[in-house]
């Protein structure tokens, strides 16, 4: 890939490679975050010729989607990769295994995905642009940083209890406990939507609460 034949690439590349790096990191994917990068960036350059005018993304929200979505076409191949290794003799996984590594990847995306949509924004803007930068993030978002501080505050604390239900949960126990806790709808709705009678959602409920419960982690 010549990046001299596109000098806005080249910025581009000065400017953002560090973020993008940090991004993929974020993901679990310390080991070939590397390699992400550069797939990202090879893709933008064919897409800069293919369609003149076209310029890769900028904010933070935006690099976010397009790191995650390079990350999840390396976890497929990785998927293929372990399951044809399976067919063969049996190895012993390394610690820095696929395994690990895909397991991190999937619980942020399922944490990101049952946050409030507010906190949620918030929270990839803050991974995408790194720490100590929360003024640029801010402006990102049009708030102002203390508005920033409070909201990322929140995201975080949602966030950490909802990778408590995804760590120590059965899924289908997690994904009750986080509509109820962060879905924005009343008990009622909820077991209306999952076509339950309340009584029967309440006992889901409290089964997974005693889960926790024996983890001493008890929800609120």
């Amino acid at each position: 890939m010549t990046l001299d034949l596109h000098p806005h690439l080249a910025s581009h590349v000065r400017r953002h490679a560090r973020r993008i790096y940090r991004i993929a990191c974020g993901f679990g994917r310390e080991r070939d975050a590397d390699d992400i990068l550069q797939t990202l960036y090879a893709r933008w350059w064919r897409r800069m010729n293919e369609e003149p005018g076209w310029s890769p993304p900028e904010t933070n929200v935006e690099l976010y989607v397009c790191v995650r979505r390079v990350t999840i076409d390396f976890v497929a191949k990785e998927q293929r990769e372990r399951a044809r290794a399976q067919q063969g003799a049996d190895e012993k996984a390394p610690s820095d295994s696929p395994e690990e590594t895909l397991y991190a990847f999937e619980r942020l995306n399922w944490i990101l995905s049952r946050l409030p949509p507010q906190l949620a924004e918030v929270l990839v803007v803050s991974l995408s642009a790194g720490r100590g930068d929360d003024a640029s993030a801010a402006r990102e978002l049009g708030i102002t940083s203390s508005a920033f501080t409070a909201r990322l505050f929140k995201a975080r604390r949602a966030a950490e209890e909802l990778a408590r239900f995804y760590e120590l949960l059965p899924l289908e126990q997690a994904n009750l406990m986080a509509e109820l806790r962060f879905g924005g709808k009343t008990r009622a709705q909820i077991a209306s939507d999952l076509g339950m009678v309340l009584g029967d959602l309440m006992s889901r409920w409290q089964e997974a609460v005693l889960a926790l419960e024996k983890h001493g982690r008890v929800a609120s």
